[in-house]
């Protein structure tokens, strides 16, 4: 999955060479939840990392300029918007951004409704789709961009911030953290109730940030019961298709996602996989086409049924 996205990569064959880093604003979409679920099973981690790749394709789709993806980190997406060489973007980039940032949790809590109502998977990895968090780390600063072969890649000081920031000490499984500097880069729409912190680095220092706790409402299950049993089989067979066939999917990178299962054991996986198809596929349809007809049961939140205080102190006793 560490690949470039079709337009940056359209820009890469007339990306000029660069003589000095740009002003740019850098953003990290990031998936987790999945490692203390993983077993040392075959079908988990296949299923596991199926259940991301949808979950990352869900955040690019909702990427829009001016906002472009750099490149797919496993269960991360970095992507940028460049400044062009302004101080301040224009209050309407400022607003179109905050947009988006928040439509990402939106976005992210249906699709993990959807999951979690289509599949008909009872393994470690599908049962515990509802656990899995975004969080969505935002600096301000400069990269260079430099081509290597037909890539896009930004380098720089503040590249390496917005990466080490995702190791940081908020205390909750779902946010949106902006330094000092990104704050002023973004405007959301209504109010949102900001915390403070600081996070220090070696070799970088100190680094104020503002947290954002979203409360991980959806309205997902109330859109799932008014679709047709047609749509909702559609759904699940989809899904179905693509959790059966996983094993012989190439196997991207995913941090958050860790295994003692052997090449032996994946191969061994693969070839029952192959063996099951002509029997289990008939048998699985018809699975799936009860699991459809069913009413959608209500999912649990994705927070859990936690919520948020206002000035963020409940989340210190998780």
């Amino acid at each position: 999955m560490n690949s470039l996205s079709p337009r940056a990569a359209g820009r890469a064959a007339n990306l000029p060479p660069l003589t000095a880093a740009e002003p740019v604003l850098l953003l990290i979409a990031d998936i987790s939840g999945y490692t203390r679920f993983m077993t040392a099973n075959a079908k988990t981690l296949a299923h596991s990392q199926t259940i991301i790749t949808e979950l990352v394709k869900a955040i690019v789709k909702q990427i829009e300029l001016p906002l472009e993806v750099a490149k797919l980190e496993g269960d991360a997406v970095f992507f940028y918007c460049r400044k062009q060489k302004q101080s301040k973007l224009s209050p309407a980039t400022r607003k179109t951004i905050g947009d988006n940032l928040i439509t990402f949790f939106r976005m992210f809590g249906d699709k993990i409704s959807e999951l979690s109502q289509s599949t008909t998977c009872t393994c470690n990895a599908c049962a515990h789709i509802e656990k899995l968090r975004l969080k969505v780390v935002v600096h301000s600063g400069e990269a260079l961009f430099h081509r290597v072969l037909n890539f896009v890649e930004l380098a720089g000081v503040d590249v390496i911030i917005a990466h080490r920031l995702l190791k940081n000490s908020v205390n909750a499984d779902q946010y949106l953290l902006l330094t000092e500097a990104a704050r002023h880069d973004v405007e959301f729409p209504g109010q949102m109730q900001w915390r403070g912190g600081a996070e220090t680095y070696d070799d970088i220092g100190l680094i104020n940030t503002f947290v954002y706790l979203p409360d991980g409402q959806t309205d997902a299950p109330a859109v799932a019961s008014r679709r047709s049993i047609t749509d909702r089989f559609v759904k699940s067979w989809n899904l179905f298709w693509r959790l059966w066939s996983a094993p012989f999917a190439p196997r991207p990178r995913f941090t958050h996602i860790k295994s003692t299962v052997s090449v032996a054991g994946r191969i061994g996986f693969a070839l029952m996989t192959l063996f099951l198809t002509p029997i289990y596929l008939p048998v699985g349809t018809v699975f799936v086409l009860f699991h459809a007809s069913r009413k959608p049961a209500k999912p649990r939140r994705p927070d859990g049924g936690h919520e948020h205080k206002r000035d963020g102190p409940c989340c210190n006793e998780h």
